[in-house]
């Protein structure tokens, strides 16, 4: 791995790296500790300041750029000899900025673009959809208007979508469209595995209102309600959507998680498929990188991933 901060390559100074990031989080994270000798003169003190500029590269003659963001928060540490400096790339401006709109007629596409070039963010390739749609958000965070938006593209073509950052450009990309080119197996790459089951977000049935309060319908996933019980919401009919189609998009089943720690390599990051097969928790199979750690101690690359089962995006309540 190499470390540039700006211009200048800082990979020796650096004793740890970590690198990562969820589905729910959006903005991916750099970690880096620096030795710290100030009263050493064979060490060279770097002045990183908030704000300064920092990328992560593979080993490949600086060609695959896996990072590009901006230092947030800086520690020294007096009794390790160490500072430490976390840094984001450009999503974190949508977690951390909120604003007021009232969408008429516009895809999720251009509302994306919208907000983005409001906060000065540039933008690369962001999912075309189509579908048009009003949108009235209230003090909301901006990352949350874009999901809201594709949100509601989701519940017509059925789509995932994702935010991503891409050499400091903001993107919207189809969830889950990448499968890792490794496997993970049991014996060879794996370290540690576990799995969990849940019920928690369950909905199997959602009944049907219109604007004044009066049901309309009902949708109900009798097979999964005669194994759990009846898990209710409801849905108020909106103007250019399908109510029967839309309601039912809010059908959730089991959720079935997974970690695993091994060997790094990565491609293993959120958003992407992977193949595992684990004999001791019987996972075996394709699964979804909800969340991905990196580490780099000592030339070693370790990694910790989050799993879900069936591939679902970051969705937001409109």
């Amino acid at each position: 791995m190499r470390v540039i901060w700006g211009t200048t390559d800082i990979t020796n100074y650096i004793t740890s790296i970590k690198w990562g990031g969820s589905k729910s989080q959006v903005a991916r994270k750099l970690e880096i500790e620096i030795v710290n000798a100030p009263y050493d003169p064979n060490i060279k003190a770097l002045n990183i300041k908030l704000a300064d500029k920092l990328y992560l590269f593979e080993d490949d003659s600086m060609k695959t750029e896996l990072f590009r963001g901006f230092v947030v928060t800086r520690e020294r540490d007096s009794q390790s000899g160490s500072v430490s400096y976390t840094a984001y790339d450009l999503c974190y401006y949508t977690i951390k900025s909120s604003a007021t709109y009232n969408f008429k007629n516009k895809t999720a596409e251009t509302i994306t673009q919208v907000v983005c070039d409001d906060l000065q963010i540039p933008t690369g390739s962001l999912a075309k959809t189509g579908h048009k749609q009003k949108l009235l958000v209230k003090n909301c965070k901006i990352y949350d208007i874009i999901m809201k938006a594709y949100t509601q593209a989701h519940q017509v073509d059925g789509e995932d979508y994702m935010v991503k950052a891409l050499k400091g450009q903001l993107c919207v990309v189809k969830y889950g469209a990448t499968i890792c080119t490794n496997k993970l197996v049991e014996g060879s790459n794996v370290t540690r595995a576990t799995f969990k089951e849940t019920l928690d977000k369950m909905v199997n049935r959602v009944r049907i209102y219109d604007g004044d309060g009066k049901q309309i319908g009902v949708v109900s996933n009798s097979s999964n309600i005669k194994n759990y019980g009846v898990f209710q919401q409801t849905y108020t009919k909106e103007k250019g959507k399908n109510a029967t189609t839309t309601a039912k998009s809010k059908f959730h089943g089991v959720d079935k998680t997974a970690k695993i720690e091994a060997i790094g390599f990565t491609q293993a990051v959120t958003g992407n498929g992977i193949v595992i097969q684990d004999g001791a928790t019987g996972l075996k199979g394709l699964f979804w990188i909800t969340e991905d750690t990196h580490k780099w101690v000592k030339g070693v690359h370790t990694m910790t991933l989050s799993l879900e089962f069936k591939k679902s995006m970051d969705a937001k309540e409109v």
